[in-house]
Formats: C-alpha cells, sequence, structure tokens
C-alpha cells in the first residue's frame, strides 16, 4: 500500500498578499502627498487627518487578522489531511453496488433504508448474468446485507467482482427508498487541491463520502 508523496500544506497566494501590502502602500503615499501638498495657511484639518490614520490602521489591523485566518486554516488543512494518512489499510464503507468474492467469501454490504421492509437482493456476475437471488427483512436506517457467497446452486461462487441489485418494499408492495454500500481497503491516498481523495476498489473517493471507517 503506497501513499503519494504530496505536500499537504496548503500555500497563501502570492498575489493577495501583494494586493493588500499595494494598498497599503498606495494609502500611505496618498497622505504623504497630501501632506506635503497641503497650504501653509489652511493645513489639513486634525479631524479628517485623524480620520484617515483611523484607516490606515483599520487597514493594518484587518490584514493582520487575515494573516491570521490564512495562518489557522494552513494548519487545520495540514491536520487534517495528516490524519487522513492514518485511513490508509482500514476498511471504509462507502456508497456503491460493489462486492468482491475473494477465497469463496463475499465482502461485507449494507443498506440504508429509509423504513423497515423486506429487501430483494439480485447478484450479478461481471457479465450482468444472476447468480443469486433471496429475501432479507431490514430495519429503518442501517442494515448488514447477509450475502454468503453462494450460488443459487448452494455452492460458492467463482472469486472475482460482483454486483448487488436491491429494491426494498413495505407489506404492501409499495417500494421504499434505499441506497446500497459496499465494503473496501483504503488502498493508498492522494490530495489534490488540498482534498484528500482515497482509492477503495478501483475507485477515488473524497473523504467526504466515506459513510463508515472500520479496521
Amino acid at each position: 500500500m503506497i501513499v503519494n508523496s504530496v505536500s499537504t500544506t496548503p500555500t497563501t497566494s502570492t498575489a493577495e498578499r501583494g494586493s493588500a501590502e499595494e494598498l497599503k502602500n498606495e494609502f500611505l503615499k496618498l497622505l504623504i502627498t497630501q501632506i506635503k501638498n497641503q497650504d501653509p495657511l489652511k493645513p489639513l484639518d486634525n479631524a479628517e487627518f485623524t480620520s484617515q490614520l483611523a484607516q490606515l490602521s483599520t487597514l493594518e489591523q484587518l490584514q493582520a487578522m487575515n494573516d491570521s485566518m490564512t495562518q489557522d486554516l494552513v494548519y487545520t488543512q495540514s491536520l487534517n489531511n495528516t490524519m487522513m494518512l492514518g485511513l490508509v489499510g482500514r476498511t471504509a464503507v462507502v456508497e456503491g453496488d460493489g462486492v468482491a468474492v475473494q477465497d469463496g467469501e463475499a465482502a461485507a454490504s449494507h443498506l440504508q433504508s429509509e423504513a423497515a421492509g423486506v429487501a430483494t437482493v439480485t447478484v450479478r456476475n461481471e457479465s450482468g448474468a444472476v447468480v443469486r437471488t433471496f429475501t432479507q427483512t431490514v430495519a429503518a436506517g442501517w442494515s448488514d446485507l447477509s450475502w454468503d457467497g453462494l450460488g443459487t446452486d448452494g455452492q460458492p461462487v467463482a472469486d472475482g467482482d460482483y454486483t448487488l441489485d436491491v429494491e426494498v418494499t413495505d407489506g404492501e408492495g409499495a417500494e421504499i427508498q434505499s441506497v446500497v454500500y459496499m465494503s473496501g481497503l483504503v488502498e493508498s491516498i492522494r490530495f489534490e487541491n488540498n482534498l484528500a481523495l482515497l482509492h477503495i476498489a478501483g475507485r477515488d473517493y473524497y473523504a467526504s463520502e466515506i459513510a463508515r471507517v472500520g479496521v
């Protein structure tokens, strides 16, 4: 399992820092020019001068606050990315209908249902052929789908990748909304635009797409 070597520390835009500094310098230049060119007989009004100094002070405070918030964001993102590295090698649950069979054992699958009912589960192989159909009672919320890796003939199916088609109905046969989730090993992790992408079962998933994490 390889963790891609990338920087986990976002950088503050040089253009943003430059713009703030240029604005401050421009303000100072205008203020100095105004003082130099004032009429000695009619000097700059104290109240106006004080107001301009206050504006400069406010600008500096806002710039300091922005720098502090940027540093906090950099620290938080770096900490989150470092924590994401700890997921490599663990089992994660993500939305998907795939299920892998290895050594005759099917990976865990899960269902999130809006209400309790009966789930009809159709298992298909990579060619789309049905290898098993079974039903089970599911609760409102999370339930484990209990495919045992056996085919219609009661024998273990060949190792490989399969998919589950699931339909949940209530006692009157009305369909209940549900979502199928699959379990997979977090094989690696990479960072794109300072966001973690976890490689699970041949696909990349954002950390926000992970429903559960196991051991």
